[in-house]
Parts: structure tokens; C-alpha cells; sequence
């Protein structure tokens, strides 16, 4: 495969995740940018209702997709970063007083893919 074709390839996947996530109305919303160093990724997946542990699942499966089932590494540290829904430092009124406002549930990290070593030739 070319480059350049394997470059179309990513972008094709990346785009094709990107709508296939985007077309629900509860889905969790899932962002790919590519590096622009062939093979690399940032990765990051979130939804204000699923547990974070939900959403590593799909960014794994993400990655792998990416990679066309290939190996890959994870940066940073070998996993991608794990945050919970949580409350931010800024505050809302309501009806009966103030109340933080949310963060997300959200997997983060780089995804670079392995390419696989030429076959040997005979």
C-alpha cells in the first residue's frame, strides 16, 4: 500500500467512526486526529452517560480499527488516560442554590500503530 493510499485509508476509517458515532442521539461522542506522522493517532472518547470503563472499550476498539486490527502502542504509559464523570471547579445556579457543573466520563491517548515487517522473500 502507498502512502498516500495509506494515508486515504486512515482518514477513511477515522471519517467512518466519526459518523458511525455521531448519527445517535445519546452516543458517545468520539474524536480522532490524526498526527500527521503516518500511523499516529489521538484518541478521545466521551459521553456524559456511560461509565468510563464503557467508554475504554470502545476507545480500544477504536485503536484496533485504526490500525486494521494490527498492533499498536498506547501512549501514555501503555493505556490511555481514564477519567470518571466528575464535578469541574465551576459552579451553576439552580433553583435551590448552585451546583457544579459536570465533566464527562472520557478516555484520552495516542494510538500508534505497529506496521507489521515485510515478508521474507524466497
Amino acid at each position: 500500500m502507498t502512502t498516500v493510499s495509506h494515508k486515504l485509508w486512515h482518514a477513511t476509517i477515522a471519517a467512518t467512526l466519526l459518523l458511525a458515532c455521531s448519527t445517535g442521539l445519546a452516543a458517545p461522542k468520539i474524536e480522532v486526529t490524526d498526527s500527521r506522522v503516518n500511523g499516529v493517532y489521538l484518541v478521545s472518547v466521551s459521553d456524559p452517560d456511560e461509565l468510563a470503563t464503557e467508554l475504554q472499550t470502545l476507545w480500544l476498539s477504536t485503536a484496533k480499527e485504526l490500525c486494521a486490527g494490527g498492533t499498536y502502542r498506547v501512549e501514555p504509559k501503555g493505556h490511555p488516560v481514564v477519567r470518571e464523570k466528575r464535578c469541574s471547579d465551576a459552579l451553576k445556579s439552580v433553583n435551590n442554590g448552585l451546583q457544579c457543573l459536570e465533566v464527562d466520563a472520557s478516555v484520552f491517548g495516542k494510538v500508534i500503530c505497529e506496521l507489521a515487517p515485510p515478508a521474507a522473500s524466497h
